[in-house]
């Protein structure tokens, strides 16, 4: 067969490709030989577009007039580093980090690296913050380049040979590559130590220090570090902040500025800060939040209706060298150091308005007084007022010491329920050779008494060993990781009634929960011992708990996703009650050092085993969460009063409207999980059943 003819071959050749042409070039890169636009960050924003759903048009530097010196300073030739603290909705990344990139890459191109905290935060920083930038702005998308490489999700390239970078903390950011300019936004939110090599700001100035007085390093930040110093400590200088980790450390190396208002009936100036903010106690926090003023040191009522011209008059002021007085940036006398720092506090933000913000502070407060959890009121107090938190637990000290507790400590009587508890629980911790056992009561409000205390030494005597000598002593000490048998002891603890308060009534424990960790074994006869009690009824009695430093919640009932080091397996017949324990241990050490009676107190009774008090202060609060004072020092008490803590949050015990309480939760004398002592005899009987769907009160007596 022939193959087909190509024609091709008798087409006319192609064309030569054109040269290029010099002129052309000129022309095309011209825009890169100009020299670079003498102009600051603020006044080149004043030509930037925005365009959001809120607002189209240009940039105002009067809607934030607080941001406009630090970005002026950020093309500063005097300083290496600016540090800008404040709370969310104060416009500090729009004005450091969007205005700065946008600055950079159409007055003075240079390579530019962005920092985010994580690598999705970086993704959606490019995608998200910078993207609607430049679609906002067709002169900066005029100057980004078209080629290969050229926009990618964590690279870009504009005229100018100009390289930006957005990044997140990791070492391979912070070497070999040299920058003119490097921006790390939200910096309490990274870590303080990149993969071993040091603190982020200081990576970032070594990166642009090659470019000598034209490097730049940006640092902003709402707060987001816990204030631990000792409670007398005292600022030395009128702005400098606590010892802390993040940016307050890194603020506190700057000129430590400060933004005042003068006030518009005295004329004083003073710092608008959060704790001048004073508001009327209403029957709602919303109706309080409404009645929210500013008062000057001098006593002065602002309202927020000056909060606008009040931020228009500001001024940031700094400390001098010898720390006496406060002058503004370029006076002789400020503060030697290379670094600009900034700090202001939530009442100037320009987009929370003071109502806004007494009213979250206020919603955290009242949770936080009901529950003890304190995750809302630390959110509002970095974000909304731009401060750094300072742990409730730290108002009594670095912890709690054994002389304070047996202080507090009350002269009640063990192995009583007081009159007005409404219901027990059980805590077991186990050990090498034993079950630690805790009793609680608790009352309306979760008032909570600790009513007894010990441990379970010796097997069930039908377990291999147990069987008793003449002396009534058996062959073998418990041993809670090498016998399941051993784990019988504990039923018998759901039946234990504990006499109330003069009373003819005894209440029965409503739930047991039991430590699942410790040495090798204790966790597979952990759950074996609760498949054991579900499969007897008791499964709503019975939880087992798994403390962990690092959950947020402070209490989840959920299925174990890890099982005995296997992974990949997940258990659908069992729960787990999963602890923060660091969370929950504070709330324990504020309960436990109420002086007041009433909701929430934790009451030990001087008559506890001394253990109990060294127990409950075997540990202290550090930055990274509860640890113990020194190596191997008993902390079982502790625990244990953490698991009943989180034990009450599984039975929704927070929830209860002591009202219309649930049946176990009701006066003794209807609770159903009460008891009449049978005068003359051991035996007692109960009271009352539960509700209908719920009637076994063994088996189901939470419902």
């Amino acid at each position: 067969m022939h193959s087909a003819p190509s024609w091709h071959r008798f087409l006319p050749p192609a064309p030569a490709p054109r040269f290029a042409d010099a002129g052309d070039i000129v022309v095309e890169r011209l825009s890169t030989l100009r020299p670079a636009r003498r102009i600051d960050i603020p006044t080149w924003a004043e030509s930037r577009h925005l365009s959001t759903i809120s607002y189209q048009g240009l940039w105002s530097n009067s809607f934030a007039p607080y941001m406009i010196e630090p970005s002026r300073m950020a093309t500063s030739r005097k300083y290496r580093a600016v540090v800008f603290i404040g709370p969310a909705r104060s416009s500090k990344s729009e004005s450091l980090v969007l205005n700065s990139i946008g600055h950079r890459i159409e007055c003075a191109p240079a390579d530019t690296m962005i920092v985010c905290q994580t690598q999705g935060s970086a993704k959606e920083f490019s995608e998200k913050k910078l993207g609607q930038m430049l679609r906002a702005n067709p002169k900066l998308v005029a100057r980004q380049g078209t080629g290969r490489g050229a926009d990618n999700i964590y690279s870009k390239k504009f005229d100018g040979n100009m390289n930006l970078k957005i990044s997140w903390p990791v070492i391979g950011s912070f070497s070999q590559n040299e920058y003119v300019l490097v921006v790390l936004t939200d910096r309490d939110r990274m870590p303080d130590d990149v993969d071993g090599e040091g603190d982020p700001l200081m990576l970032a100035m070594k990166r642009t220090q090659h470019a000598g007085s034209l490097g730049m390093a940006i640092e902003e930040s709402s707060p987001g570090r816990l204030i631990l110093v000792d409670d007398d400590w005292k600022a030395g200088t009128p702005h400098e902040l606590p010892p802390c980790s993040g940016i307050y450390a890194d603020y506190n190396l700057g000129t430590r500025g400060a933004f005042y208002w003068v006030c518009p009936s005295c004329g004083d100036p003073f710092r608008p800060e959060f704790d001048r903010l004073m508001w009327e106690t209403k029957a709602t926090p919303g109706e309080s939040a409404k009645t929210v003023e500013m008062i000057c040191p001098r006593g002065c009522c602002i309202g927020p209706d000056k909060k606008f011209v009040c931020n228009e008059a500001g001024i940031w002021l700094h400390e001098t060298s010898n720390g006496d007085e406060v002058v503004e940036i370029d006076d002789s006398s400020v503060r030697d150091t290379d670094i600009a720092s900034y700090r202001c506090e939530g009442p100037i933000a320009a987009m929370q308005s003071w109502e806004q913000l007494v009213l979250r502070y206020l919603q955290a407060k009242s949770t936080f007084d009901l529950t003890g959890d304190d995750t809302q009121l630390k959110a509002t107090i970095n974000l909304d007022q731009g401060r750094n938190y300072r742990p409730q637990v730290r108002e009594v000290g670095d912890s709690i010491s054994e002389d304070t507790l047996r202080a507090l400590a009350e002269r009640y009587p063990l192995k009583i329920v007081p009159a007005s508890a409404r219901f027990t629980t059980v805590q077991v911790d186990i050990q090498g050779n034993r079950f630690v056992v805790q009793v609680d009561a608790h009352g309306e409000g979760l008032e909570r008494w600790l009513i007894d205390r010990f441990d379970l030494l010796m097997p069930p005597e039908l377990a291999p060993g147990g069987q008793r000598d003449e002396n009534g002593n058996p062959a073998r000490a418990l041993d809670p990781a090498r016998y399941i048998e051993d784990w019988d002891v504990l039923p018998e603890l759901l039946e234990r009634v504990y006499p109330v308060e003069n009373s003819e009534f005894g209440l029965m424990p409503v739930a047991m929960i039991v430590d699942s960790a410790g040495r090798p074994g204790v966790t597979r006869n952990a759950y074996r011992f609760l498949r054991k009690m579900q499969r007897k009824g008791l499964g709503k009695r019975v939880f087992l708990a798994k403390g962990s430093a690092r959950l947020d919640d402070r209490a989840r009932y959920v299925e174990p996703e890890k099982v005995l080091q296997q992974k990949g397996r997940k258990l659908a017949d069992i729960k787990l009650v999963f602890v923060g324990t660091n969370k929950v241990k504070d709330e324990v050490v504020l309960a436990l050092t109420r002086k007041e009676a009433g909701p929430g107190k934790y009451h030990l009774s001087e008559h506890l085993p001394a253990q109990v008090f060294s127990e409950m202060t075997a540990e202290v609060r550090t930055e990274s969460g509860w640890e113990r004072r020194k190596s191997g020092l008993a902390n079982e008490a502790f625990d244990l009063a953490v698991y009943g803590a989180a034990l009450v949050i599984i039975l929704k015990g927070e929830k209860i409207d002591w009202a219309n309480p649930p049946h176990w939760a009701l006066p003794a004398n209807e609770n159903s999980f009460a008891v009449r002592q049978v005068p003359g005899s051991a035996k007692s009987t109960l009271v009352h059943s539960a509700p209908a769907r719920g009637r076994r009160v063994r088996s189901q007596g939470i419902r």
